[in-house]
Formats: structure tokens, C-alpha cells, sequence
């Protein structure tokens, strides 16, 4: 019969080497480059404006990326005016990228009569959209956050339309 101390060497030997197995096989992500590639309006009224923000969202692992959903915040000129969470089904192969749009809601209006300031100033105003990409299976979240400036008559002429 063997020895006790080399039964519970075999067995840690055994443990060590599944543990090594299952790390192999859930290898840890990378996480991927999130880049704003563009905003544009889809629908701009007095109530309600709709706009879609365009991310290329760069995979550099060696599997799918498999995006189920969005959270997200637009700020401009330092007052939140969205903020929300949609649900996504975009698949990015391993080493590519591709666009993934997420359909912003906002009420500038409301911004506006809080901040009556804004609806003056002209000029540019600067904005701010954040949030994170959800993956399936509960992998990495994928963070994003971009800044910029948008011209305050641009927008202001569509919501007096």
C-alpha cells in the first residue's frame, strides 16, 4: 500500500494540474480599445432629441467579443442631460474591429430651462458621452469615455424647428 504522504502528494500534483487546465481554458481578455468615431442626430425635436454615437470598438484577443449591451452618460457643458442602458448584439471577431452604435435620448430642453444660460452662450458648448460595453458571459467591462465640443446654433436651430 502507498504511502499516505505520497497519496496526498499525487493528489495535490492532480489538483495543481487541473487548476493549470482550467486557467488555460479561461484565459484571461484583453481588453479591448473603444474609440468615438462619430455622433449624428436622428431625430431632434422640441420633446426629445435621438442621436446614435458611433464607437469602434478595436478586438485584440484570439476569440469573439461577444457585446450584449450599454450603459451611458452625455453631459454638456457640465449638466447631465442622458443617461441610460440599451441592449447590444454585436459579435467583433478575434483581431478586428468594427463600429458599434448605441442610440442616445436626451432632453436639451430641460437643460435649457434649467440653464437658461446655455440657450445664449452660442459659440461651442462642450460635451461628454461615458459608459461601458457589457460583454456576454459576464467578461471585462469595457469602459469609454470621450469629450468634445459641438456647435450650441447647430443644435439650438433644430430644436426651434
Amino acid at each position: 500500500m502507498p504511502h499516505p504522504s505520497l497519496i496526498r502528494l499525487f493528489s495535490l500534483l492532480m489538483i495543481l494540474a487541473l487548476m493549470a487546465g482550467c486557467a488555460y481554458v479561461t484565459k484571461s481578455w484583453i481588453t479591448p480599445g473603444v474609440n468615438l468615431v462619430g455622433v449624428r442626430p436622428v431625430q431632434v425635436t422640441a420633446e426629445q432629441q435621438t442621436f446614435i454615437v458611433s464607437l469602434n470598438v478595436n478586438n485584440p484577443n484570439d476569440r469573439t467579443l461577444p457585446i450584449i449591451g450599454a450603459t451611458y452618460d452625455l453631459e454638456v457643458e457640465g449638466h447631465e442631460v442622458a443617461n441610460g442602458a440599451g441592449n447590444l448584439d454585436k459579435q467583433i471577431p478575434a483581431f478586428s474591429e468594427d463600429v458599434v452604435d448605441i442610440e442616445v435620448n436626451t432632453k436639451l430642453m430641460d437643460l435649457i430651462r434649467d440653464v437658461p444660460s446655455l440657450a445664449f452662450s452660442g459659440g461651442e458648448w462642450s460635451y461628454k458621452v461615458s459608459g461601458v460595453l457589457k460583454l456576454a458571459g459576464g467578461y471585462i467591462p469595457v469602459p469609454f469615455s470621450y469629450s468634445g465640443k459641438v456647435e450650441a446654433a447647430q443644435i439650438m436651430g433644430r430644436l426651434m424647428r
